[in-house]
Parts: structure tokens; C-alpha cells; sequence
């Protein structure tokens, strides 16, 4: 006994001296490609278990002692140093601080977990069960990618101890900074063991505590409003670190990990002090953000000491606020003022907070305020475009800002048709889709500040303005101001396509082909520079591309104005394809050749008879734009071609029609280039088509219930009539009913239900009920539905036998049978003596053993028997054995009975 008493004494002396963690975190730094650890621990300065040094797992299988460094000399060996004591306002209180020497290289990519362990936490933690028995434990998640570059984790600038109150809300943030510029989002999670897992029995603050305990996702703010309970708790902050890979998403780069301490006190006769909030903010670089806010607290004469966290105070310029690092008594304002500068410009916000925390002297209470502020770079300061032949040439202003940690990639540029009147408002940066701008290429490079816009090589179109914007773009995809808009259109130097109408459809179709010639302002087309005489070709190529064209006509002119402005090519199937046609034009008799016009297409009609509808669509490819399309269909009565709608995209459908009646159609396009030298409205019809509405639409599907009953045999069938379902549906006329017997076997139709109406089928005395229905529905012409839901019901097998038989002639008992079963296939069923000898074997379920030896044909002995049974129950997904064994006694045979 006195041995067991000493053993316990010294494992509670152990104990003691050993239990001294608070709280703490693990930060990463990359230093040309190594990377320094910072292992900073929180812990009681009066337990004599003070580490000098710590083991770090590197999560590489590599192991290596850090030194504690940063503090004062004393006992501990060099190079270690002692801890630093907190102060009066953590009283007892240590901070620790160990790094390794000497950078740590990874073998390779991969995502390392880098973890300490130290025996052990402080006792009396409310959340974790016997914490003064639980060992410490941290760990931060870093990837090593060359995709990534060199990356460090964020690091914390508040310290994570606080103390809170009773019914008071509390208030913390880790006031982390990450020295890349990445995007961080927060969350709550349990202690971990020194597996990585939650602590077994751990339970959140708010759990253990009371109130409700949340964190900001976005700017780190946790809040527990209110505890209950008093005591210590500790949860973790876990700290994700986002990366924007180049055009690529965000990704997951690393985790760190803060282990925190709150210590809720019973009593307290203090309130809360108050920050108002702040709201978010967005700044070009290069301005001052400047603002002023008042902190108050609702106990009258209490002194308040603010702090501030984040990284525009850990960059330069930094920002400043103030008066701050003093008591002060409430209420005061604080001016802040930060200088922004291009080196600031980034995707994501800046975050900003301030810690009001009072001077209470049982226990000081705070109030967390977090805003965004968000540095936005100006775009390039000029954008010109002049036209050359069939291209635009760009050039534009270099950007003002090029961060050196954040470089300019590129420049994007955008395009649409007309001037758009967009002026960017404060912080939208890039080109917004609503302006109307598409984005037609980009450049790589700060300085490389012009771009030839041929359309992708298709060249441009003369008579339209085309409108431009550029913007740079940099290395976390932030975007600058878009430049000034730049407007041109080209030089109209050679025909421009204005019509290609159809007049006729038929086996001899006419279309009309019109085009504005060249203009001979002097500027656009100089007659003097290019005398005639003048060669107009018009070609023409089947489809919407200009491959493989014939040659429809040429003129021939010595006097510019009399070229011709239109041609009516004759002869053609209009009904089977669309056709392009494009003008060449050259002076000089063909000796000075000025160039092509773009292509352009006739609107080619398609029309899908559908139940009780046409469905109409159409296509064409053209210089100019088309706004809007009219539909017209002939009327049988009037003789006449009736507008019935208008459509702004390029279908139209024709509805309340009668089937088997036909109907014939055109379109007209209504189109422009918006050019105040062409025609303002150009009109071009496509082809006229017929078609002849007729369902071939299939209704849409039933929805299917099933009540089964497997102790009866019996499968019900449920389900909806489509007629009576809102889904366009009205002509059901009968149902099929499809099954199979596993999830895995095609169907197979088991039955028809000639009536719409009819929407229930019993299935009864089934030697199975598992397996998998469904319906469909057929209506009127015959077309079906797809399958309705489909739904598999299971068998609810039984097999038991007895454990007692008498084969003794009385015609009672006399056979070893199963209870009552049902849903079996087979048995596979075996029967032993007690020496292990086989009696009996069968494969039928139903057994009908009489209790004679297999072997000798003998009635065996009283005695118990021994079996081992194979069942092969149906079931949905087949055929599935079970295995059950047991005894069965077997009663003798009377006297005088023979064997």
C-alpha cells in the first residue's frame, strides 16, 4: 500500500509540474524556398515544467529541436532564451517563442502538417475533460507547389488570451496579417489530441458555456454573446489560406491553427466599451483614407485602451490611428489616416480592426471592430484607335501602378459597336459585361501597350463604329480602371452589302443583293488616287461561309458613279440553303486592287411541325446587325402574308394551331450598322417554308407511389394521370407498366391500362414483391412518356426451423420442417451428430426430415443434433445467402417401434 501511495504521489507531482500550456500557435515563413517555423506558446511562468526547447515534426518525417529564442538570458542553455513575462494585465503569464536556425527544405510538392506535442495543458479547462492530464498540441497545414511560389502563412498580432464576463458578450480577433497578400476566411473547431483528432468529450464554449459563439468568415471577428457559465475554456481558431492562381481559381494553400484561452469570471460590474460600426471602404491608390469614429463606454469615468490590427499597419507607409496605446478615458475619438499607395493595389480587401478594451480592474471588457478597405489601381491614362485597311490599330497609356509583389501580367481589351456612354463608377474596375463590351484579346507584358484588332482574322467591317477599352490586369487578377474609350470606324474604301432579301421561293428563286459603294469623300476613297476604270464583281458561295465561291456577275465602268448599288440574282433553290455573297472592287481596269466587302448571308428559315405548333428558327451571318425579326405567316382566307410577331432572338413559335393543316412562313430581318452614311433601316426576308403541325411531342411522365405489403404478397401502384397535371399534357390515353427484378435488369413490360382514368394496378399472391417499377403514359398519337420515377421495393424474408422434433410414428411432429417461410429460393442445409457425423443433407426448404440416418437408413438416437443452414433469401439485389446454425432435439422412438 505504501508503494501505491508513492506511485500516486509522484504522478500527481508530475502532474503538477508538468501542466503549464495556454494557449499558442504555429506560423510558417518561406525564405528562398526554406522555411522558418515560429512555434509561440502561452503558458503558466510559475510551473517549474518551462521548456528551453520544443520538437518539431515537419511533416516529412523530419524532426528537429527549436530553441526558445527572443527573450532574456537565464537558466536555460544558449542558445535558448527564457520566456517573456506578459505583465500586470497577464499576470503569471508567459509568451514563448521557438524558431528554428537554419531554413527547413521540403523533397518536394506535396501538402505537410507541422505539428509540436507538449505535456501538458493548464487544469481546470471547463471544455476538455481532465485537461490537466491532456497533452498540448498544434499544428499549421502548409502546401509546398512550385505553382504557388514561395508561400508563408499569415501571421497573428493579438494575443490569444482574453477574459470575459458573465451575461457580457467577449470579443476576440487574431489580428492576422498574411506577408503575401493572400485571401484568409476563418473558423470555429474543437482542441485537437495529439493524433490530430478532437479531444474525446471536448465540447465547444458555447456548448459547455452557454450563449452563442460565432466567427466572421471574412474578417476573423469571433463573438460568444453571452457565457453562462464561468470557468476556463479554450477553442481553436482555424486560419485558411487562399491562393489565386494565375487564370486559375482559388485554392487552399494552408491552415493555421490557434489554440485560445477565455476565462469566464462570475462577478463583474462592468460593461462593455463601444465602437460604432465602421463601414467598408474602396480607394484608389495613391489617396488618403481618412475617418474619424468616437469610442464610448457605458460606465461613466471608465478609462479604454485601443489597439489596432492588420496589415496596413504593417506596411509602408503605415497607417496610424490615434490616440491609441493609452487609457483614455471614454468617450474619445480616433482619427485614422492611412496613405495608400500603388504598392498597396491588390483583389482583396484590407482588414482593419480595433480592440476597445477597458480598465476594469476584475475583469476589463472589449468591443471588436473590423472594416475593409479596398486600394483599386487607375487604368491606363489614354486609348487611341486608328484604322488601317481592314484592322484597328490600339495603342494606350502604360498603367500607372505596377506593385512590385503584385505586377502587371497584361492588358485585356474589349470591344463593342457604337459609343456606349459608360463612365466606370468609384472602384468598378475591368469592363462590366452590362456596357455592352466584349473582351476580344489580351496582351502579356507591362509594357507592352498596343494590339491589331482584325477580328480574329476575319477583318472588320467598314460602316460601323467600332468603340474600345483596355485595362490592366495584374497578378492576383485584380483589375484596374478601364481606360478612356477610344471610338473609329474604317476607311470606306470598298462596297459595303446591304441587302440580301429573297423575293421569290420556288424552283426559280430571285434574291436581291444591294450595297452602299465606296465613299468618295476624298478621305475615305480618293477617285484621283484610284482612277477608273472600275471592276465591281459580285461572287456568291453556298451556306453562311464564303468557301468555294462562283462568280454572278462582273461591271465594268470608267466613271465611279455609275457602278450599280444592287443585282437581282436569279435561278435559285432558296428552299434547300442559305447563300453568301461578297463584292471585290479594283480601279485601274483591275490593275489597283482596293479590296473585298465582308461577307453576307441570306436568313435562312427552318420550321419543326410540333402538337398543335410550328416551331420556327433561323440563321444568318451578316456584316451589319439585325435587331429584330418580323414573322410572317399566309393566310388561306385573304390571300395575304399577316405579321404575327416579332421575335429579338432568332426563334419564334407558332401556337393554337390545328394539326394536319398546313402553314407557310417568312422572316424579316430588321437590321442597321448604325452609320449615318448608310441606309438607317436595312429589310431582308428569308425564304418562305411550310410545315404541318402533328404531335410528336410525348407526354410527360407520371409520378409513381408504391404501397407494398410484403407479409400479404402484395404490391399497390399508384400514380398521377398527366392529364391532370399542369404539364402541357391533355391526350393520355393508357398507361404501360414496366419492372424489373434488381435495380441492375432491364425492364420489361408486365401490363397495360387501356384507361386514362385508371391509375391504380394491384399485384397479388407475388412470389416476390422485391423488385423496381415504373409508367409511362401514351397519349393519342401514340407517342410515350419516359419513364416515370422509378421505385424498388424490398422482400422482408424469413427462414427459422425448430428446436425440438419426435419421429415417433404418432403423425405429430414426426418431420423436422421450417416454420412457415417465405421469399426463399433454397437451403443448403446440413444436420451432425454430436460426434460430427453428417445425417442429413438437402437443398429443399421445406426439409421433411424424418430422423433417419442418411447413411444407414436408420431412425437415430435421442439426442441433440447439430445444423448449419445456407439460406438464399430473394431479395432486390438478387439472390443473397444468409447462414444460420443451431440444435434440434430429437425425441425417441416408443417401444416396440421399428427402426
Amino acid at each position: 500500500m505504501k508503494r501505491l501511495l508513492l506511485l500516486l504521489g509522484l504522478l500527481t507531482s508530475f502532474a503538477a509540474s508538468a501542466t503549464h500550456n495556454i494557449a499558442g500557435e504555429i506560423t510558417v515563413a518561406c525564405v528562398n524556398g526554406g522555411y522558418i517555423a515560429t512555434v509561440t506558446t502561452y503558458t503558466n511562468s510559475l510551473s517549474p515544467a518551462d521548456r528551453c526547447d520544443l520538437l518539431i515534426e515537419w511533416g516529412d518525417s523530419f524532426t528537429e529541436t527549436l530553441y526558445r529564442v527572443d527573450g532574456p538570458s537565464g537558466t536555460c542553455p544558449p542558445p535558448a532564451t527564457m520566456g517573456i513575462p506578459l505583465g500586470t494585465q497577464y499576470p503569471n503569464t508567459q509568451v514563448n517563442y521557438y524558431r528554428n536556425s537554419n531554413p527547413h527544405f521540403y523533397p518536394g510538392p506535396g501538402t505537410y502538417r507541422i505539428r509540436i506535442k507538449d505535456p501538458n495543458r493548464v487544469a481546470g479547462i471547463v471544455n476538455i475533460p481532465n485537461s490537466v492530464n491532456v497533452p498540448f498540441y498544434l499544428q499549421t497545414t502548409i502546401t509546398v507547389d512550385p505553382n504557388i511560389g514561395c508561400n508563408s502563412t499569415p501571421y497573428l498580432t493579438t494575443i490569444p488570451l482574453d477574459k470575459a464576463c458573465l451575461n457580457h458578450c467577449f470579443y476576440h480577433n487574431p489580428g492576422a496579417v498574411d506577408p503575401d497578400g493572400d485571401s484568409l476566411s476563418y473558423r470555429l473547431g474543437p482542441c485537437l489530441d495529439t493524433t490530430g483528432n478532437p479531444i474525446a468529450g471536448y465540447q465547444l464554449p458555447n456548448i459547455a458555456g452557454g450563449g452563442v459563439m460565432v466567427i466572421d468568415p471574412v474578417t476573423g471577428d469571433l463573438s460568444w454573446c453571452s457565457p453562462q457559465d464561468g470557468g476556463k475554456y479554450n477553442v481553436v481558431i482555424y486560419i485558411d489560406e487562399w491562393k489565386k492562381l494565375f487564370n486559375g481559381p482559388y485554392v487552399l494553400v494552408g491552415t493555421v491553427l490557434r489554440d485560445m484561452s477565455i476565462d469566464v469570471l462570475d462577478e463583474c460590474n462592468n460593461d462593455n466599451p463601444d465602437i460604432p460600426d465602421l463601414p467598408d471602404l474602396c480607394v484608389d491608390a495613391g489617396t488618403t483614407v481618412s475617418f474619424s469614429f468616437t469610442i464610448t463606454d457605458p460606465n461613466n469615468g471608465d478609462r479604454v485602451y485601443l489597439s489596432e490590427a492588420g496589415t496596413p499597419f504593417n506596411v509602408i507607409p503605415a497607417a496610424d490611428a490615434s490616440p491609441d496605446s493609452a487609457y483614455l478615458t471614454a468617450p474619445y475619438t480616433v482619427n485614422f489616416n492611412w496613405q495608400t499607395t500603388c504598392e498597396r493595389v491588390r483583389r482583396q480587401p484590407y482588414i482593419v480592426t480595433f480592440k476597445a478594451i477597458d480598465d476594469d480592474p476584475q475583469v476589463p471588457l472589449l468591443d471588436i471592430e473590423s472594416m475593409q478597405i479596398t486600394v483599386v489601381s487607375p487604368g491606363p491614362q489614354f486609348l487611341n484607335a486608328v484604322p488601317q485597311g481592314t484592322t484597328m490599330q490600339l495603342n494606350w497609356g502604360i498603367n500607372p501602378c505596377n506593385p512590385t509583389n503584385n505586377f502587371v501580367v497584361g492588358y485585356k481589351i474589349y470591344r463593342r459597336s457604337g459609343p456606349s456612354g459608360w463612365n466606370p463608377a468609384q472602384c468598378e474596375t475591368g469592363v462590366p459585361a452590362y456596357t455592352g463590351f466584349q473582351l476580344i484579346g489580351s496582351v502579356a507584358g507591362y509594357n507592352t501597350t498596343s494590339y491589331i484588332d482584325d477580328d480574329n482574322g476575319a477583318g472588320l467591317i467598314p460602316g460601323v463604329e467600332y468603340c474600345y477599352r483596355v485595362h490592366a490586369y495584374f497578378l492576383d487578377a485584380a483589375e484596374s480602371y478601364a481606360s478612356p474609350e477610344a471610338c473609329n470606324q474604317l476607311k470606306r474604301d470598298v462596297p459595303v452589302i446591304t441587302n440580301v432579301d429573297i423575293q421569290s421561293t420556288g424552283n426559280a428563286d430571285t434574291v436581291n443583293v444591294a450595297w452602299a459603294n465606296a465613299l468618295p469623300n476624298g478621305i475615305d476613297f480618293d477617285t484621283l488616287l484610284h482612277p477608273g476604270p472600275y471592276i465591281l464583281t459580285l461572287e456568291r458561295a453556298t451556306g453562311y461561309t464564303f468557301v468555294s465561291p462562283v462568280t454572278v456577275t462582273s461591271f465594268t465602268v470608267a466613271n465611279f458613279y455609275q457602278l450599280p448599288t444592287a443585282y437581282q440574282d436569279l435561278l435559285l433553290n432558296t428552299v434547300g440553303t442559305p447563300y453568301t455573297y461578297r463584292l471585290s472592287f479594283s480601279a485601274m481596269n483591275g490593275a489597283d486592287v482596293l479590296g473585298n466587302s465582308q461577307p453576307a448571308s441570306s436568313t435562312f428559315l427552318n420550321a419543326s411541325p410540333a402538337d398543335n405548333r410550328v416551331v420556327l428558327t433561323w440563321a444568318d451571318t451578316v456584316p451589319w446587325v439585325n435587331y429584330e425579326y418580323a414573322v410572317f405567316r399566309f393566310n388561306t382566307v385573304s390571300l395575304l402574308w399577316d405579321s404575327i410577331g416579332l421575335s429579338l432572338n432568332n426563334t419564334y413559335t407558332d401556337t393554337g394551331l390545328i394539326n394536319g393543316v398546313e402553314y407557310c412562313y417568312f422572316v424579316k430581318a430588321h437590321g442597321s450598322y448604325f452609320n449615318i452614311t448608310l441606309p438607317p433601316l436595312l429589310l431582308n426576308r428569308s425564304q418562305r417554308v411550310c410545315a404541318t403541325p402533328i404531335d410528336l411531342t410525348p407526354p410527360c411522365p407520371p409520378i409513381l407511389a408504391i404501397n407494398s405489403d410484403c407479409f400479404i404478397a402484395q404490391n399497390q401502384l399508384i400514380w398521377t394521370n398527366p392529364n391532370n397535371m399542369n404539364c402541357g399534357t391533355d391526350d393520355v390515353v393508357s398507361y404501360h407498366i414496366w419492372y424489373a427484378p434488381t435495380p441492375n435488369d432491364p425492364y420489361t413490360l408486365i401490363q397495360t391500362v387501356n384507361l386514362s382514368t385508371d391509375t391504380q394496378l394491384v399485384f397479388s399472391n407475388l412470389l416476390s414483391v422485391a423488385g423496381c417499377y415504373a409508367v409511362t403514359a401514351i397519349d393519342t398519337f401514340n407517342n410515350e412518356s419516359v419513364y416515370s420515377n422509378i421505385i424498388c421495393v424490398e422482400n422482408c424474408p424469413y427462414y427459422e426451423l425448430p428446436n425440438v422434433f419426435t419421429p415417433n410414428g404418432d403423425e405429430t411432429n414426426d418431420l423436422f420442417i421450417p416454420f412457415p417461410y417465405r421469399y426463399i429460393q433454397s437451403i443448403d442445409l446440413k444436420i451432425y451428430d454430436r460426434w460430427g457425423v453428417l445425417v442429413f443433407e438437402t437443398t429443399d426448404p421445406d426439409v421433411r426430415w424424418n430422423g433417419r440416418d442418411k447413411n444407414t437408413g436408420r431412425l437415430c438416437t435421442d439426442g441433440v443434433y447439430y445444423y448449419v443452414c445456407t439460406v438464399n433469401e430473394i431479395r432486390l439485389e438478387g439472390i443473397v445467402p444468409r447462414n444460420i446454425k443451431g440444435f434440434v432435439h430429437l425425441f425417441g422412438k416408443p417401444s416396440g417401434l421399428s427402426d
